[in-house]
């Protein structure tokens, strides 16, 4: 191990209590989206980077600090800020911060609070380490990832306000670095009927109904049901050749059915249903291809039923990510594991979307490093991290800024 290292390592043991702490205070500040009100924790985030001498700026609630020089590379650092939604069944405070041996419980403590306070102290431990980087080391604490993006990662790397050679997203599991990122395509099915009383002979065919007659738009949703799960069945014929995770077991994409309503009464045939699904996919699939197959079956559906309306939208398309271990700096980022951990370690599967894809598309080398493991009930009640993960992000940050801004 380098002086160097040993040093920003060092700087990072000394800074344990600071980095809990300081995740402590983020968790305590409500992020979720919706509603989408990040203006506190924005502001909290960006007062942190000043106080550590990271000189930054707020673009729509997006926190962007920067710190090296000109003339060499440009390494970026991005987490997100916000947060799904609390829902129930918590046993504890979603927003106390509690510590119960080694985990800081809370909403947004894994996902994704963790690696926004790992990539802050990791630019830390550099400057406190007196590192003097050939290049220049971006940090982006963003919003709106939990909704694609859009208006968070998506902008700030779409409009160039972020413009760098390579990137860390901070999300994912920890321990190894994620290369290898599953597409997701999310969804939306709503059909609509007539709205009559149950006794008036919904769905079935004269002479058994007439003019009066209720159209049942729940029941017009089961053959997309029945799409959806044989589609299900399609996806687990392929098998990703790409190494898994440790704690993320499926070889396979998946369709989850996430929410579905309709109906206003027991009494009263619906006359609405709206339904919500995320398709997952791994890298080697072709997302378009299923989009177009998808809404094909929704024209021909249509097309066979014309008595009912039936809308499909697909707000969420985020591309598979397939990374090249061979680059300058997917090189950095497997020494930086080497020396963390004092083995080779070598990418692995994620498929989940993240921020990546944003970064991707704009010619930036992106790797996934995160703190997810499969028991933190992240996007669950009681979610919690533990902090050892936050500890190792931020080692690993900061060594592989280390090496690739040598």
């Amino acid at each position: 191990m380098e002086s160097k290292e040993k040093i920003v390592l060092q700087k990072i043991d000394e800074m344990q209590k600071e980095i809990t702490s300081f995740l402590q205070q983020i968790v305590e500040i409500p992020s979720e989206i919706p509603p989408g009100k990040y203006r506190l924790i924005s502001k909290f985030v960006a007062e942190k980077m000043k106080e550590f001498g990271i000189e930054n700026k707020i673009k729509r609630n997006n926190v962007i600090g920067e710190l090296g020089k000109d003339g060499g590379k440009t390494l970026i650092f991005n987490a997100h800020m916000d947060t799904v939604e609390v829902f129930d069944g918590w046993t504890k405070d979603p927003y106390s911060n509690e510590i119960i041996k080694g985990k800081i419980y809370g909403r947004g403590a894994c996902d994704d609070k963790s690696s926004v306070v790992a990539e802050v102290f990791a630019a830390k431990a550099l400057l406190d380490a007196g590192v003097e980087l050939n290049g220049k080391l971006i940090v982006t604490a963003v919003v709106n990832e939990e909704i694609a993006g859009f208006g968070g990662a998506e902008y700030i790397a779409n409009d160039g306000i972020v413009k760098g050679d390579a990137c860390i997203v901070g999300d994912g599991p920890p321990d190894y670095p994620m290369g290898y990122i599953g597409g997701t395509l999310q969804l939306s099915f709503t059909t609509k009927g007539i709205r009559r009383h149950t006794m008036a002979y919904p769905d079935l065919d004269p002479p058994n109904r007439n003019e009066y007659s209720g159209i049942n738009a729940v029941h017009r949703m089961f053959p997309i049901i029945d799409f959806l799960r044989d589609l299900q069945v399609e996806l687990e014929q392929h098998e990703t050749q790409y190494p898994l995770a440790p704690g993320m077991p499926s070889k396979v994409g998946s369709v989850t059915i996430t929410k579905i309503d309709g109906g206003v009464s027991h009494t009263t045939v619906p006359d609405n249903c709206n339904l919500h699904c995320i398709i997952s996919v791994i890298p080697e699939m072709d997302l378009k291809a299923i989009k177009t197959k998808v809404l094909k079956f929704a024209n021909d559906y249509k097309e066979k039923n014309p008595e009912i309306e039936l809308s499909v939208q697909a707000p969420v398309f985020v591309e598979p990510l397939i990374a090249d271990p061979n680059t300058e700096f997917a090189k950095s980022v497997k020494k930086a594991y080497k020396t963390l951990y004092n083995e080779e370690r070598e990418f692995k599967l994620f498929i989940a979307s993240t921020d990546a894809h944003h970064f991707k598309r704009n010619g930036i080398d992106t790797i996934v490093i995160g703190t997810l493991r499969g028991d933190n009930n992240y996007h669950a009640q009681d979610e919690f991290v533990y902090i050892e993960d936050v500890i190792n992000a931020t080692k690993i940050y900061a060594l592989a800024a280390l090496d690739y801004l040598k």
